[in-house]
């Protein structure tokens, strides 16, 4: 199967591609008709980069809680009225859609699914994440490695009307040297010894310029999306030769690879099976001593794949996290 063919598959009403998740976000409250003033429900478990996106509509963000199992910790009936609400199906998992279809139901809010981590994943109906909701956010590029690329998939025909014409395609990309690296990494034998080589070398360049090695988190990440909406002028012809069913394959083995190797390490899973309709984003699991997370980073490296923490919370969550918020790491398949 092929993008094309996928894309028939879904059969949304619209699609609309962007360079980020968060301007085809943009989009989907522009066409839900948000005005300023309007309330958008978040998880508190979330990106604080997502909070840009409701600035741009000079919308106010409030909060459900999130629970260890990355579903909602509260009854639906106790979370704030607000005119949309957003669904995260964390890892490419599926998010359980009951309670926030009972809340729309009972507040009209327009249901957004954040499916920047589902690219290719099915629940266990059968159904593509990110089109069981009047929208869907998809972030391909973090799940591809190309220089940028993210889409609004609308199922709701009224939303799927207000929508703007879409962007043309232009430019290099947000993040060209993700492609490049992963041009590295695909030279035989030796590509992922390079691509280490190359990672590491531009850190310590980094490091010796600005004291940091991996950048820190941009103050202005809530207020600010970073680049303009049009995605990198190659999107479309890379989706064109991507392999559908390889990609799935190669995220399930990498994930049945790290779960392995995890228990091998006492490391506990977020998850504890992946479902057959499920294509990973990454391995996520609880961090445990450091001694153990080092072996864990270090496999992954060998593998070729990065070890990270996520998310970046939000300020305002980031005062009062839960417990778990910190423990969380995760083997990026990028």
């Amino acid at each position: 199967m092929n993008f094309a063919q996928w894309q028939s598959k879904c059969a949304p009403a619209a699609f609309r591609f962007f360079s980020l998740g968060r301007h085809a976000l943009v989009e989907a409250l522009r066409a839900a008709g948000l005005k300023a003033g309007d309330k958008v429900l978040l998880p508190e478990f979330i990106c604080r980069d997502v909070l840009a996106s409701l600035h741009a509509v000079d919308a106010d963000v409030a909060w459900y809680p999130v629970a260890e199992n990355l579903e909602p910790a509260s009854s639906p009936e106790s979370w704030p009225q607000a005119r949309a609400v957003l669904a995260v199906n964390y890892f490419g998992f599926p998010q359980p859609l009951p309670p926030f279809r009972a809340y729309a139901s009972r507040t009209g809010a327009v249901l957004i699914e954040d499916n920047a981590h589902g690219f290719l994943s099915c629940d266990e109906d059968g159904r593509w994440l990110g089109m069981r909701g009047d929208a869907g956010i998809f972030s391909i590029r973090k799940s591809l490695p190309l220089a940028d690329g993210a889409a609004l998939v609308v199922s709701n025909q009224a939303i799927a009307g207000s929508l703007a014409e879409p962007v043309r395609l232009a430019g290099r990309g947000y993040s060209p040297r993700t492609a490049q690296k992963a041009r590295l990494r695909a030279i035989p034998l030796a590509g992922i010894a390079a691509a280490n080589a190359s990672t590491s070398a531009v850190r310590l360049a980094r490091w010796l310029r600005s004291g940091h090695a991996i950048p820190p988190s941009d103050e202005n990440a809530e207020r600010e999306i970073p680049y303009p909406p049009a995605a990198h002028s190659e999107l479309m012809s890379n989706l064109a030769s991507l392999d559908v069913d390889g990609e799935i394959e190669r995220r399930r083995r990498l994930y049945l690879e790290a779960e392995t190797k995890a228990r091998c390490f006492g490391i506990t899973p977020v998850f504890s099976s992946l479902p057959p309709s499920v294509t990973p984003y990454g391995f996520p699991f609880w961090a445990p001593s450091d001694t153990t997370l080092k072996r864990m980073r270090s496999w992954a490296k060998r593998r070729g794949l990065e070890l990270i923490s996520w998310p970046d919370l939000p300020h305002a969550i980031e005062q009062r996290p839960a417990a778990w918020h910190r423990r969380l790491r995760l083997v990026n398949f990028l």
